[in-house]
Formats: structure tokens, sequence, C-alpha cells
């Protein structure tokens, strides 16, 4: 019964650490991936207590807080190899538990264990969201998500699995606003009368109670979250949408092209735009006609273009705002195939596995931005130790890759600040 989570898990961690390497051979040991080390820096100045519920781009950031605590622990020279051996065992848990809900509601064993590792395979992660701590919410809402869409009678109708869920959703709430968009995909599943009223109620409490944490986080953050709402930025998540998509086979793109190296051709304007009309459409009338399944892949579509659209409406387009939505749509388009894959013969899979290992191999490794140490950790931390031997009484900036904070760290208030006392610096080890 444990064995293929187990399994799962440990492949998934070990893929995560694998396409870090690869990237660069020093990343394990050497980046330390900006806030996951601003965040152990302001425990490390200012108690553990006290960053836990310190704002982050105005809004709380829970989990990632939390396991800083445990980075924390450890001398600084240590905290690249701790951090991403954490990051990568939560990835190993997060895959686990997709691989059981999918299990649990019914797919096939192949659809199951590649939905399942899709978080850590999927070639958009390994931009940026690789093995990041600070990035786990994308984990966490991937799998909270499959939870709703596909939920098995146990999970709504028995009290352990129920608390348990709730204890997952109230987490996710406390780490990122975006978890609001679960209560309307619950409230289609208890309309339908997949969720049991029990389920539906405790759910959305555990919710509420995250989501208003968040909103008192953001009204008396001292540095506030800049947003903005403009047709610019409509466009910019209607275009970065097709990104998403074709992030799946590496080197295609909707930007502005050569054509054999004659004359330009730009795609027409509308094109992200009819591509998001096109998932909505597909998403209704999945969700017309009904049955399990077909609403599943239909949650799956809705909530990836929520989970898309609100960060960068309010804001500015960014690659990982677009990792949650791509992730969804490939569990979906799984979904989608699994009576089809359920009676395919193995050696047609493992043809099929084999051409998309080969499409995929060019993002397999992290990218260089992701995995290149800038700066080297061990070097920082000799600075570190060397400038405040010379002065204790100076203040101090540890850079974190990549070359983070920018602007020195300006944007940000005390105590998520890189600034480091030196009577604190010149104990680092």
């Amino acid at each position: 019964m444990f064995a293929g989570p187990v399994i799962i898990g440990l492949l998934a961690a070990g893929i995560a650490l694998l396409r870090l390497w690869l990237g660069n051979h020093d990343a394990i040991t050497q980046v330390v991936w900006a806030e996951d080390g601003l965040f152990p820096l302001c425990i490390e100045k200012a108690g553990f207590f006290t960053c836990l519920i310190d704002p982050f781009a105005g809004y709380l950031l829970f989990l990632p807080r939390v396991v800083a605590g445990l980075v924390e622990l450890f001398p600084q020279s240590a905290w690249p190899l701790v951090t991403n051996l954490l990051a990568a065992g939560i990835a190993g848990l997060v895959s686990a538990l997709s691989f059981v809900v999918m299990r649990r509601f019914g797919a096939g064993v192949v659809v199951s264990v590649v939905i399942g590792l899709l978080p850590v395979l999927a070639p958009i992660v390994g931009l940026e969201a690789l093995n990041a701590l600070g990035s786990m919410y994308m984990l966490l809402i991937f799998l909270c998500t499959l939870v709703v869409a596909f939920p098995s009678p146990a999970l709504s109708h028995r009290w352990l699995p129920i608390i348990l869920v709730a204890l997952l959703f109230l987490l996710t709430s406390l780490t990122i606003p975006l978890a609001g968009i679960l209560l309307g995909l619950i409230a289609i599943q208890a309309l339908r009368r997949v969720i049991s009223l029990r389920a539906t109620v405790i759910w959305v409490v555990a919710i509420a109670i995250g989501l208003i944490a968040q909103v008192v986080t953001a009204a008396t953050a001292t540095v506030p979250r800049a947003m903005a709402m403009s047709w610019e930025s409509v466009d910019s998540w209607t275009r970065g949408t097709i990104q998403g998509l074709l992030s799946y086979w590496p080197g295609l793109t909707s930007d502005d092209v050569s054509v054999f190296g004659m004359t330009t051709v730009s795609p027409a304007p509308l094109t992200g735009a009819l591509v998001v009309l096109a998932l909505g459409i597909l998403a209704l009338v999945l969700l017309v006609r009904g049955g399990n399944r077909r609403v599943g892949i239909a949650l799956l579509l809705l909530s990836g273009l929520a989970y898309g659209a609100l960060p960068t409406i309010i804001g500015w387009a960014s690659n990982r705002y677009f990792v949650i939505p791509a992730l969804l749509w490939g569990a979906a388009l799984l979904v989608a195939l699994d009576p089809w894959i359920r009676r395919t013969r193995v050696w047609a899979l493992i043809l099929i596995a084999a051409v998309m290992a080969i499409i995929w191999w060019p993002m397999f490794a992290a990218s260089p931005y992701r995995s290149t140490p800038a700066p080297r950790w061990s070097d920082e931390v000799a600075r570190i130790q060397y400038k405040c031997n010379l002065d204790p009484s100076l203040m101090e900036r540890p850079i974190f890759s990549p070359f983070w904070p920018p602007n020195w760290g300006d944007g940000l208030a005390e105590p998520t600040h890189p600034d480091i006392n030196c009577f604190v610096g010149r104990k680092w080890s």
C-alpha cells in the first residue's frame, strides 16, 4: 500500500536534485536562492516567531518561514545543502500525495505516476521554481487543486482525511492568497454533492482563516505589494498563457519568429485571448456535460486560468505565475487520455515516453539562471566573516543568488531585510 507513494516520493526528490545538479554541479552546495537565504537570515536576527508573521511582498508566506526555522539551526555554510535537501523532500512528499489522490480517485497507474512527478518533471519548473523553498506554494496549490477536483469518498466522509485536508488547506492559505480560488472549486463540488456538507464547511472555514490572516497582513504591511491593473497586464496574462502551454515543447514560441531568415512573422494580436477563450469554453462544456472525470478536468482548466490571471493582471507577468497553470493543464490532458492509456500496449507507452524525453531534454537541466551560483555561497560566507572580524560595528549585506535582492534590498523592510549586524556576522561559520 505504501510502496508506490514512497517510490514516487523518492523518485521525485531525486529528479529535483538531479535537474539542479545538471544545470550546475555546484548548485546543490553553493546556491542559496533568494528568499531561501533571506528567511533564515531574518530568524537569525530577530527570532523565529517574529519572522514567521513578518510580511513578504505584502502577504504571509507561512510555510517557507517555518522551514527556514530548520535551515537556521545549521551553520551558515551548510545553508545551500540543507535548503536543497529540504526542498527536494517537500517536492517528494507532494508528488507522493498527488499520486495517492489520483489513485484513490480511480486514475490508472501510469497517469497517476506521471501526474505525481509532473511538479518536478515539467520543463517550465526548471526555469526558476525548481527546488526553491520560497516557491513551495506552487506545489501546495497543485496538490490542493487535485484534492478538490478529484475527491475520493473517504476524503469527504471520514473525519481523519477531512481534518488532514483541512490542515493542508489552512497551511496553503496561510502561505499564499491564491488559495482563495479553491473556495470556488469546493463550491462546485459541494453543489454536485461529491463533497459532503461536513467536509465543505470544515474546508471553507480552514481556507477562510488563512485568507483573513492574509488580509490583515496585507493591510498592515510596512511595504505593501505593488498592484496596478491595465489592459497591458491583461494582455500579458493571455500571452503568458500561451507561453505556459508551449513550455511543454521547449523551443516553441508565440513571439516574433524569423521564417527561413527571409522575413519576420508576428502572431495575431488576439492569439492569447483566443487561447484563453478556448480553454474557458472547453471547461464550461465539460462542466455542463457532467461526470466526475469531466468535471475534474474542467476544474483544472478553469483554476489554471485563474491562478495565472490573478497575480499577472494585478501586477506584472512572470514565468512563476504560469507554473501552476502549466502543471494543472498537463494533469488535465493526462486525465483526459487516461482511458486510452489504459488500453495502450506497454511497448507503445515506452515509445511515447522516449519521444517525450527527447522533446523535454533541452530543458531538463535547471536553467543557468536558477542553478548558477551568483555569488558562490562559500565565498559570501567568507566575505561576511572577514569584513565583520575587521570591524564588528559595521553592518553587512549578504547577497543571495541570483545576485539578490536587487538594489541592495531597498524594497524590503526589517526584519526581512539583508542587513546584518557584524556582531552576528562575525560568528558565521
